[in-house]
């Protein structure tokens, strides 16, 4: 049985997901966009899953705004919108695309249309390998690349990334079963189809807290402990930048801290995202699909 906060947490996302597009646009700031997202889902009585990931161009995943950021959206940019919701541990994980001068449109319908058929299959007895054949034909059959070395994945309470992994391509032997939580996410390439980390990191997880030194430290595991597994930024933080680097260095040091490096598609070329939240059955539930209010329908029947 799935618990209902699984549902709660995914219709927040959708809504958020839908409210966030019309953030993004040639000239917002990053981090503008990152702050606005994280305050609609407070705002929903919800918490963050994972910092918001806005990743442009080439960068697949993993960047965060940091508090002193200064990138600026451009109008040939295309951005991967990542986010995660959760209440009381259970999470909604959802992305899109955008192509701002429209150019990587086919990119980004690329993604999209992959995971349109990935859903069909979240069925019980579904191998992953058969998620990740249609996730790699579809793409393919636009005259794209999958990346083949990033995967969905299982939700679990706290728990980001359960098992199972859900590949892109047409690799792994675990089969779904009946009211699996997953999150299927095509990544979709006009490059080689293969990340690598840049070596920025913006993200971390608590994996491991142990005896630390610096207060700095201390004050960052006890801040954070309730998330539990849950990723952060240290744009949460209100340390100085000096105090904050050298807590969590001190952290990752001691393996207190697992931690999510940028990651960029190989051959510097554009990637695109599409993501959702989908619970496993005969009749697969997207939990972060965004369902509209029927007066709101009503009112664009009128216009």
């Amino acid at each position: 049985m799935v618990d209902e906060k699984y549902l709660k947490a995914g219709k927040i996302a959708a809504e958020v997901r839908e409210e966030s597009k019309k953030l993004i646009e040639p000239g917002a700031r990053l981090l503008d966009i990152a702050e606005a997202i994280e305050k609609l889902i407070n705002n929903k009585g919800a918490d963050m899953a994972f910092p918001v990931n806005l990743s442009i161009n080439e960068i697949a995943a993993h960047y965060t705004p940091l508090k002193n950021d200064t990138v600026f959206l451009k109008e040939t940019d295309i951005i991967k919108v990542d986010i995660g919701v959760h209440i009381d541990g259970y999470i909604g994980d959802t992305a899109y695309s955008i192509s701002l001068d429209k150019s990587k449109e086919d990119l980004v319908k690329a993604s999209e249309l992959a995971l349109e058929n990935a859903i069909k299959l979240c069925k019980p007895e579904t191998k992953v390998s058969e998620i990740g054949h249609v996730i790699r034909d579809t793409i393919e059959s636009r005259g794209f690349n999958p990346i083949t070395n990033l995967t969905g994945h299982g939700l679990e309470r706290f728990d980001l990334h359960a098992k199972p992994s859900i590949p892109n391509i047409p690799v792994g032997t675990e089969i779904l079963k009946q009211d699996q939580v997953i999150a299927i996410e095509p990544f979709a390439t006009d490059g080689k189809g293969f990340v690598k980390d840049s070596g920025s990191i913006m993200i971390y997880t608590l994996v491991a807290p142990a005896p630390v030194r610096s207060e700095t430290a201390r004050e960052v595991i006890k801040l954070v402990a309730d998330r539990q597994r849950l990723p952060f930024t240290e744009r949460w933080f209100n340390f100085t930048p000096i105090k904050l680097r050298l807590g969590l260095h001190e952290l990752r040091q001691r393996g207190v801290l697992y931690d999510y490096p940028m990651l960029r598609e190989e051959s510097g070329k554009f990637v695109s995202q599409a993501e959702h939240t989908v619970i496993v059955g005969e009749e697969p539930i997207v939990t972060t699909e965004f369902v509209k209010k029927i007066d709101e329908e009503q009112n664009e029947k009128h216009k």
